[in-house]
């Protein structure tokens, strides 16, 4: 009887040990794949997650110069006719959602709201009795993303003939794009054939872009200041006085000036592929010594 009970023992273990190796075999003795991971932490389990970096929105080259370049240039109109502006700095104000707005432009667009009216002619002295008066500027902005403009009313901050500047304001309620100034060591950088935007509203239109190079880097003075001037080959025309000149540095685009005139030939022939712009480093210091604050 020993000898069989040892057998019986034997074969249970043999079928005991196939039972174990074929439920291993059979997948149900792991652990199934899971997404995240469990730590044991003693009584309470722990999951731990992958936190994914996001990104920032990739953001085409077209739409960097729309926005940085097209959007912060407005329309400046008067009574007499049409330039171009570039808004500078946008200031907030005491009344929430309110904002205020600085744009950069040519002296010679603002002046031209003065109108001289004539009342009469005095008969015996042949003297005539005029007024000037001042009828104001306004601005229209654009939004091309959405394919929208805004008009407003603007108050001549200040005025300079002398270096064809000219600042202006308007509040509203509408977030505006503003263009990004050059610093001076940037404009240290700028040399000939760099490549160089001109935006401004020709012909009293939108906004139009053209391109060009640096041509000539004009350097004199003009009164007490340093006079310095970017000839180039961006074609602009009636309209694009006070508009933008841009350059880009590492990624955006700058403004490095400000086109006030083109070329005119001996024989009067306009030549509009070879303008002039101020620089943005001239325009600095009248910006400075104007700086407008909000209450």
């Amino acid at each position: 009887m020993s000898r069989w009970k040892t057998c019986l023992v034997s074969i249970m273990v043999v079928f005991f040990c196939v039972g174990s190796v074929a439920i291993t075999q059979d997948g149900r003795g792991e652990n199934p794949p899971q997404e995240t991971t469990v730590v044991d932490a003693g009584s309470t389990a722990v999951e731990e997650t992958v936190e994914t970096e996001v990104l920032p929105p990739v953001v085409d080259e077209i739409t960097l110069k729309q926005n940085e370049m097209r959007d912060t240039t407005v329309l400046v109109q008067t009574r007499q006719g049409s330039g171009s502006g570039t808004i500078i700095e946008c200031l907030e104000t005491d009344t929430d959602g309110m904002f205020r707005y600085i744009v950069l432009t040519n002296a010679h667009v603002t002046h031209s709201r003065f109108v001289t009216i004539l009342h009469a002619v005095d008969s015996l002295t042949g003297k005539v009795r005029a007024e000037r008066v001042d009828t104001g500027c306004g601005v229209i902005a654009f939004d091309h993303e959405k394919r929208d403009w805004f008009q407003y009313t603007t108050t001549v901050v200040a005025e300079d003939m002398q270096y064809d500047l000219a600042l202006l304001s308007f509040f509203t309620e509408q977030k505006l794009a503003v263009a990004r100034l050059a610093d001076n060591e940037m404009l240290d950088q700028v040399r000939v054939f760099d490549e160089v935007f001109a935006i401004g509203c020709q012909l009293g239109r939108a906004p139009s872009p053209t391109t060009g190079i640096v041509s000539q880097i004009i350097t004199g003075n003009n009164g007490e200041k340093e006079w310095v001037i970017y000839g180039n080959t961006a074609q602009i025309t009636p309209g694009s006085s006070g508009g933008g000149l841009f350059k880009k540095y590492e990624g955006h685009y700058y403004m490095i000036g400000i086109p006030f005139r083109v070329v005119i030939a001996g024989n009067g022939q306009i030549i509009p592929h070879l303008s002039h712009a101020i620089s943005i480093g001239v325009a600095m210091d009248f910006i400075d010594q104007n700086s407008v604050t909000c209450p």
